[in-house]
């Protein structure tokens, strides 16, 4: 009788470890699958915010504005146009300023799968809506295309506005508050708060600072603000205080904190008779110390803007910048 060979089967080790091989190809597969899907969704928004944005300047050169509505299909009205996307997109945001010089425009676009994408009159095709709620948040949502005018719409906004951020110094994500180039005929207790708030600038006297309030970042329990002279970057730094803390305020709270430091000076750590920049958080006195580090009594030196004669364009820094020509404050 011939016997029959015995074939050996797989061990229960062997089975698990093809089960586990299988799982983790499996795993890889789905990854790429949804890398290439991602690219994919992100490529055709870009496509349709691009071809949209060209579209939108043609329409703006042609009629001196942007038009009102994009949704106005098939036949558009006067001071309207009709745009679409692909399929599985939708544009979900159309944000225009004709009365800003330049015009200004926001499109945003949204996928099925929630992706979103937007473009602006000055910027390409970049991830995220067309307003967060600042600078910071732009730039924590991987919006960023560097320093420049970007839309944001801060915590209670009935509008989205545009504002300057600087993405780059210390960290970036920061939003202008204020730009005192001079001269000091312009600033007043009014001016103070807002001035030019439609025309964000680096150069030219602006000011957002009543809206500093709904931009504010909690951050471990703290805003940040920062203040440069003289270049952007410079003759300053970054300063955190409670988050409680106001950016309106018309008391001296001596509770902020330096964090780092622009160039060689010395915060003058004394509450009056200051010589430079202190711990005080920036406040509002009266028309003579507009916006100021002070503490209410004596020299004034460590102020950012004045409504008095004299300065270049406010009392700074007694030693190292007594006229700095130009002064910048921000939030983060």
């Amino acid at each position: 009788m011939w016997a029959k060979d015995k074939q050996p089967g797989f061990t229960i080790v062997e089975l698990l470890i093809v089960i586990v091989v299988i799982g983790i190809l499996a795993a890889i597969t789905i990854l790429a699958y949804n890398g290439i899907q991602g690219r994919a969704v992100a490529a055709s928004l870009t496509s349709d915010l691009t071809n949209a944005s060209t579209k939108l300047k043609l329409y703006q050169v042609d009629n001196s504005s942007y038009p009102n509505s994009i949704n106005d299909c098939p036949s558009p009205a006067v001071g309207n146009t009709c745009l679409k996307t692909s399929s599985n997109n939708t544009y979900t945001d159309f944000q225009v300023d004709n009365t800003a010089s330049p015009q200004a425009l926001c499109l945003a676009a949204r996928n099925v799968n929630g992706t979103s994408y937007h473009v602006t009159d000055s910027s390409a095709s970049s991830p995220g809506d067309c307003s967060p709620a600042s600078c910071l948040s732009i730039l924590n949502d991987a919006g960023s295309v560097g320093s420049g005018i970007y839309w944001i719409k801060p915590a209670g906004a009935g509008a989205p506005i545009r504002v300057y951020c600087d993405m780059v110094t210390s960290g970036g994500g920061w939003t202008l508050l204020i730009c005192n180039p001079g001269p000091y005929t312009i600033w007043n207790l009014t001016t103070v708060y807002s001035l030019n708030s439609a025309s964000p600038s680096i150069s030219s006297p602006y000011s957002i600072l009543n809206k500093a309030d709904s931009i504010k970042t909690n951050i471990s329990g703290n805003l940040q603000y920062r203040i440069d002279a003289v270049t952007i970057g410079h003759w300053g730094g970054v300063w955190q205080a409670p988050f409680t803390n106001t950016f309106i305020g018309t008391s001296a709270l001596n509770n902020a904190t330096n964090i780092e430091k622009y160039d060689s000076w010395t915060i003058d750590t004394t509450l009056n008779d200051t010589t430079a920049l202190t711990n005080v958080m920036p406040w509002v006195s009266n028309n003579t110390q507009l916006l100021s580090t002070w503490g209410g009594v004596g020299s004034w030196w460590g102020t950012l803007v004045t409504g008095s004669s004299g300065w270049a364009p406010a009392p700074y820094m007694s030693v190292e910048k007594q006229a700095p020509g130009i002064i910048w404050f921000w939030v983060k």
